[in-house]
């Protein structure tokens, strides 16, 4: 069976006497987004003149026929003009090198004469818990939050919104990709006096009363569209439900609007509030055309108008104690996650790699990350909701290449779980050459490498297990690839899993070894009374 890349490296730092093997995965970086070009900064004090409060009321019957009947009001119409005076834009700055420097954009929309602001999470607060899985993007996970929000007011419709206020977040959800800011300070950081902000604002409307080919308005400010507001009108064309969330999650509608938008106005004809604009994952590099259903942003607004902690019912922290182990490699998956077709390793032109793993402390609804590296480059970063149980004998990861084969190379998973995503499981196999079946009765190896005088681990030690039959001291004074059966390396917690099964009835061979530690050797024999997980760990004397 032909050995991985870092087996091969091991045996020429083996035989030199050195340890060069390390591993550095860099699954995450500051959050980076193309931003809307933003206005310059200014210190202009807001319009002295006092707008009044959007009025939407809805629309009265007609009067009747009878021309004796009182006639009925004329009904209220809420104009362009005043949903745009609502809507706002939002930059989210960074301080960089001392000044703050915007670095994305969003909208908003204004649904309360004291300064609150209903936009998405991704605009205001990226590391929301949950918007990762939503958007199944790490950075998500590894950015940084805004070091200021500055809230952009529409004067005219022909000109940029004037940069006037600065906000905090006061609520938000990942997993809705909602968020509520609240107006606290002029530019300056002088503060504010809410009551009296008496700022144009949108009433809120049922999003459970939206029918199919009802109108909808949108506002908002997309980069695609200049640094002015843009309006849009269409239909509801649908809806969509969401996992954790439920029914009418999203409101499809037929209207095109480019994803700056994110977090603007979606209005009935009554000029309420039904939707947020939300530039969901399967809109990435193209268009929106759904809105969040407003029902679901009103927990979020009851807790920032009391100033009381808001806590999402959509997302579960992990346990810390998460806990997963390599079963097996194999062709493919059952619907249950357990394997078909066993392997160790994989021959040239697989389309797929799936590595099987038995689990236990997991909680329904964390977050898991799982990488894929093939030769030390990460070529795949996945984020999930844990959706399996507490504890099982089968989940599956997999690999693919959209329907081509995948290069030949090193291939290692790694599964981070908790809350703090720690690394919960790995494991390594290769793809080329004539790929190799598991053994039908074998034992999994894992255990822990450690200082024999701290007991601290040693990443990056390694477990060399050689073919039956191999001399050992023959081994170590001249190295061969070919003689090696199976190869390990211990993560930053000293933890190895042996990716290929020992086969009962043999004897192997086997050292650990680690730069300035003398190597530990020895021999393993594996018989019918073994259990089919053996842990056995290690330690290494400097």
């Amino acid at each position: 069976m032909k050995r991985n890349q870092n087996s091969f490296t091991w045996l020429l730092i083996f035989a030199g006497l050195l340890l060069l093997i390390g591993m550095a995965c860099q699954l995450g970086s500051t959050l980076e987004a193309t931003p809307t070009p933003a206005p310059p900064l200014t210190t202009e004090s807001p319009p002295t003149s006092e707008p009044a409060p959007v009025d939407t009321a809805v629309p009265q019957p007609t009067a009747a026929t009878d021309p004796t009947a009182e006639p009925l009001p004329e009904p209220i119409t809420i104009t362009i003009e005043q949903l745009q005076a609502a809507t706002v834009q939002i930059f989210a700055q960074f301080e960089v090198n001392g000044r703050l420097q915007t670095q994305w954009t969003g909208s908003g929309t204004i649904i309360s004469p004291d300064g609150l602001i209903l936009t998405n999470a991704h605009v205001a607060a990226p590391l929301s818990p949950g918007l990762a899985i939503l958007y199944n993007d790490p950075e998500f996970l590894f950015g940084e939050e805004p070091d200021a929000l500055v809230v952009a007011l529409v004067e005219r419709a022909d000109a940029p919104p004037v940069e006037t206020y600065l906000a905090e977040v006061a609520a938000a959800d990942g997993t809705l990709d909602l968020a509520v800011i609240r107006i606290v300070s002029a530019l300056d950081d002088t503060p504010v006096n809410a009551a009296s902000l008496n700022l144009p604002y949108v009433e809120l409307g049922d999003s459970d009363t939206i029918q199919l080919g009802d109108e909808v308005r949108v506002l908002g400010f997309p980069g695609a569209g200049g640094e002015t507001i843009t309006f849009t009108r269409g239909d509801v064309a649908g809806f969509e439900s969401q996992d954790l969330v439920g029914n009418r999650a999203w409101i499809k509608t037929d209207t095109t609007v480019s994803p700056g938008n994110s977090g603007g106005l979606g209005a009935n004809a009554a000029g309420q509030i039904v939707g947020i604009p939300s530039f969901v994952q399967e809109a990435r590099g193209g268009a929106i055309n759904r809105l969040r259903a407003i029902n679901f942003a009103r927990p979020l607004i009851d807790a920032a108008r009391n100033q009381s902690a808001y806590a999402t019912p959509y997302f579960k922290a992990g346990s810390g104690n998460e806990t997963l182990r390599l079963v097996t490699w194999a062709e493919d998956f059952q619907d249950d996650g357990c394997a078909i077709g066993p392997l160790t390793s994989y021959g040239s032109g697989v389309l797929a790699a799936v590595a099987i793993f038995d689990y236990q402390g997991m909680t329904d609804g964390e977050q898991a990350l799982i990488g894929w590296f093939n030769n030390d480059e990460l070529i795949l970063a996945n984020v999930i909701s844990w959706q399996d149980g507490s504890k099982g004998e089968c989940f599956a990861a997999y690999v693919h290449n959209f329907g081509d084969p995948l290069p030949d190379g090193n291939y290692l998973v790694e599964i981070y779980a908790g809350p703090d995503l720690e690394l919960a499981a790995s494991a390594e196999t290769t793809i080329g050459g004539t790929g190799g079946k598991a053994v039908a009765d074998g034992v999994q190896l894992q255990g822990r490498i450690t200082d024999a005088d701290s007991g601290n681990p040693i990443p990056g030690a390694a477990l060399f297990i050689l073919n039956p039959g191999v001399d050992l001291d023959a081994w170590t004074d001249n190295p061969q690839d070919a003689d090696v059966y199976s190869f390990a390396e211990a993560d930053d917690n000293g933890n190895y899993f042996l990716p290929d099964l020992l086969e009962r009835g043999f004897t192997y061979p086997g050292v650990a070894a680690a730069s300035g530690y003398r190597p530990n050797e020895g021999s393993l024999t594996i018989d019918d009374a073994d259990p089919d997980v053996m842990v056995i760990d290690l330690e290494l004397n400097q």
